[in-house]
């Protein structure tokens, strides 16, 4: 074989061995693209499905306590801070209790001394008697104008707007008592005076009655410059600082209970008879993650709300979660009916194109597009009414990258 011989024999075998490795890659990628796709797939069954209607609703707290002071003041220390967890009956804030404490031990002398005259009363002489007498003259005095003090101090907060009506007319009604009191000395003064006898027994147990009732009010109002928390929660909002006057006017603190949450909705007549108490529905709060909470209806309104027509439903939330916060809205789904035994897919499995419904059956592994007519629809599957039979298998996820006639491997 000569030079020019070899030379095409060498080019004829170059180009079969390229022939051949293109055949081989041709191969490959054919076989790469019939290679079947693994699709995940639901059957058509029967089952019931719950028709709801969502309400806007917001989040409350059932137990949302306004703490004012009892006794008008001025405002000594704060001991609680907003967002501060607190217990039942822990100190929220205390007044200046001079005064108060003046009162209170005033008060008490005074019983101490109504005390001692009725034990001397019954065996003493009428001399004895007269000195006891005066003596309660002169303390009965002593509270009339202690009372009228306090009278004229209320009635000039009253008209500075931090004292309420209420604590005006119990000044008020402190300095008549106190008016009462020492005509009564002066009476039973004048009474030993005249006659003497056993009618002064009868007048000193009265004055330990009145001097009684007279401590234990002193008492209270001090007692009353402690405020506390009337529930174990959170500190929503705060209004006094140290140096400050209040009064009962004022609304010191608020303090809501976080564990006890309710979504409140008002429900139109024609759905308020279809729920009951004790119901479970779902409630979804958008700002806490929009995940679906458990509720159980806990009141339904008999009456309807005059501004907004509704009846006014409160679901009480099992487990919120520090997420949700009185105040956030919510959805709150009513279940109205139900509708049972019928053929129902996943919601997922439903693809609408230009306003059709379809779903993308797997048969011998072939993927088929059919479309359908389709019903009511839960939270989690949806009735089809016709173009589906029972048990057949529709695929619930990735029809987007599918087109009918694919090859694919269902995964139940």
């Amino acid at each position: 074989m000569n030079n020019r011989d070899r030379a095409f024999a060498a080019r004829a075998l170059t180009a079969a061995a390229m022939v051949l490795i293109l055949a081989g890659c041709s191969a490959h990628k054919q076989a790469a693209v019939l290679a079947p796709k693994s699709v995940t797939v639901a059957s058509a069954h029967r089952a019931t499905i719950a028709l709801t209607v969502d309400y806007a609703a917001q989040i409350r707290s059932t137990q949302e306590i306004v703490v004012s002071p009892k006794v008008a003041g001025r405002v000594a220390t704060v001991r609680a801070d907003i967002g501060q967890n607190v217990r039942a009956g822990q100190v929220l804030f205390t007044l200046e209790s001079k005064d108060y404490d003046a009162q209170a031990r005033q008060a008490q002398a005074a019983l101490d001394s109504a005390k001692a005259n009725l034990t001397r009363t019954g065996d003493s002489g009428l001399s004895s008697q007269v000195i006891q007498a005066q003596a309660a003259v002169q303390q009965a005095q002593i509270q009339l104008n202690d009372a009228k003090d306090l009278y004229d101090r209320t009635q000039k907060l009253f008209t500075a707007g931090t004292a309420s009506r209420q604590q005006l007319d119990g000044a008020k009604a402190k300095y008549d008592s106190a008016g009462i009191g020492l005509d009564t000395a002066r009476q039973n003064l004048s009474l030993l005076q005249d006659k003497g006898g056993p009618q002064s027994t009868g007048v000193a147990s009265s004055q330990v009655d009145q001097a009684q009732a007279t401590a234990d009010l002193a008492q209270s109002q001090l007692d009353n410059t402690i405020i506390t928390s009337p529930i174990t929660g959170v500190v929503a909002s705060r209004a006094v600082d140290p140096g400050e006057l209040v009064s009962s006017a004022v609304p010191a603190f608020v303090v809501i209970d976080l564990d006890s949450l309710v979504a409140e909705a008002a429900v139109e007549e024609t759905q308020v008879a279809k729920i009951h108490v004790g119901q479970r529905v779902s409630v979804r709060v958008e700002a806490a993650g929009n995940a679906a909470l458990v509720g159980v209806v806990q009141t339904i309104s008999p009456s309807a709300d005059p501004h907004t027509q509704g009846y006014t439903v409160k679901v009480r939330l099992e487990a919120p979660g520090e997420a949700v916060r009185p105040g956030m809205f919510a959805r709150l789904s009513l279940p109205v009916s139900t509708r049972d035994n019928v053929l129902v897919v996943p919601n997922t499995a439903i693809v609408t194109e230009t306003g059709v419904p379809y779903v993308y059956l797997v048969v011998s592994n072939i993927v088929k597009k059919t479309a359908v007519q389709i019903g009511s629809a839960d939270q989690s599957v949806t009735e089809v009414t016709e173009g589906l039979s029972e048990g057949a298998l529709v695929i619930t996820e990735g029809q987007s990258f599918l087109a009918e006639g694919d090859t694919v491997t269902p995964a139940q």
